[in-house]
């Protein structure tokens, strides 16, 4: 019993309750994949952007990009003005997806609880995981090895005892520093941060920076040394959020993706489009699929969202809840309300997704109030489903009229 009050005294108490939030992060991914593929790129001033678009924008941007004053978002006839030799790669969001999936593969042995981010970042918690992984800075070195040995990629890696710290730390080590690894010991987290610029906090958006930069706070420490009652008097409830930012703490847990039964239908368009007419006929399209999925699963869906991608990659999104359904009639004109809250500019579109959430299993029992629907639709559109698996679903479609088109 001493042997294992011991064993507990030295391992556990240490290794098992300190917690540990690794920040791992694989800078301008796309163009990051782009050099493994072709090696040529390596070390040249490289940017993915489309350039067909009506309002061409650079998406990522190489890091000998960066040095010739090219940021992500800057128009490319801008970038190319300014950088004569500058490569521009058309995006390729299958390929970046993949290499994505195949990067959260290489993390997930080291523990089961991952937070995925866009593409090439996630968090880590290591606490718990020690005697599998190794404990802090060690795991982090092993991931960036095996991330460099199994996809070529350079990883940066920030290790602290919270997602904003260890988030921090991994951008410090590409901005400031030769390496690729910052531990943050536990304990030295407003340390760490008060030399900082208050644009490394994350998350806190423009606005706020610049009120920051107009009161003359252009530190983290300057923040810091505000009481937070007199920061919640000029940010209102932001304040509050500033103050313990500013000095490293951050109660959010690694929280995993949450795996929600959804159905989704997505579309990159041939050409982009701003025809409204042409976007909602594409859309119909999608929900004739998305519905024909649903009813194979047995579901009702009481969510339709709409999510849609410009030209120039901005991406705007509309949601619309009703009562649970499962036919494309009945789903129609849901659609066709949720569509101009959804395509809201006059610029070209890119990519639709369509997405039904909210699913449910019919009810066993039919209800004396509220009748599931017209047994006619159900009655079509399961004919409809018959001649479609039979014939392909460009076969037979509904008509909606004027409206769709």
């Amino acid at each position: 019993m001493r042997a294992a009050a011991a064993v507990f005294q030295r391992f556990g108490s240490e290794a098992v309750m300190k917690r540990a939030v690794i920040h791992i992060k694989v800078s301008d991914f796309p163009v990051a994949v782009e050099c493994v593929l072709t090696p040529s790129l390596t070390g040249r001033p490289v940017v993915v952007g489309l350039e067909a678009a009506q309002r061409s924008l650079a998406v990522s941007v190489s890091e000998e990009a960066r040095r010739q004053g090219i940021y992500r978002g800057m128009p490319l006839e801008q970038a190319r003005r300014q950088c004569r030799d500058l490569i521009v790669l058309p995006p390729r969001e299958e390929l970046y997806q993949r290499a994505t999936i195949a990067f959260w593969e290489v993390l997930q042995p080291f523990t089961p609880v991952i937070e995925p981010l866009r593409y090439g970042h996630a968090y880590l918690d290591m606490t718990g995981s020690g005697r599998l992984a190794g404990y802090g800075v060690d795991a982090a070195a092993r991931l960036q090895r095996e991330v460099r040995d199994r996809l070529r990629l350079q990883a940066a890696a920030g290790v602290a005892v919270n997602k904003l710290v260890s988030k921090v730390a991994s951008e410090v080590v590409i901005r400031e520093t030769k390496t690729r690894l910052c531990d943050v010991p536990d304990g030295t987290e407003a340390r760490f941060l008060a030399p900082l610029i208050v644009s490394y906090l994350p998350d806190i958006g423009k606005k706020t920076r610049q009120e920051l930069l107009d009161l003359n706070l252009r530190l983290i420490c300057d923040v810091a040394a505000i009481q937070a009652e007199q920061l919640q008097m000029v940010f209102g409830r932001r304040g509050l959020l500033l103050h313990q930012r500013a000095h490293g703490i951050d109660p959010r847990p690694v929280q995993p993706p949450k795996r929600a039964l959804r159905v989704v239908e997505p579309l990159i368009l041939e050409t982009d489009c701003n025809h409204r007419g042409v976007l909602l006929s594409h859309l119909h399209a999608m929900l004739a699929r998305a519905v024909q999925r649903l009813r194979r699963m047995r579901r009702l869906t009481g969510c339709l969202v709409i999510e849609v991608q410009y030209s120039d990659y901005k991406t705007n999104r509309a949601r619309q809840r009703f009562r649970a359904m499962d036919t494309e009639p009945e789903l129609a004109p849901a659609l066709r309300d949720l569509f101009p809250r959804a395509v809201t500019r006059r610029v070209r579109v890119r990519k639709m997704t369509l997405t039904l959430e909210h699913l449910s299993k019919p009810p066993q029992q039919l209800s004396l109030f509220e009748p599931p629907g017209d047994p006619r639709i159900r009655s079509i559109s399961t004919a409809v489903d018959r001649i479609r698996d039979r014939f392909g679903d460009d076969v037979i479609r509904f008509g909606y009229g004027e409206r769709a088109a």
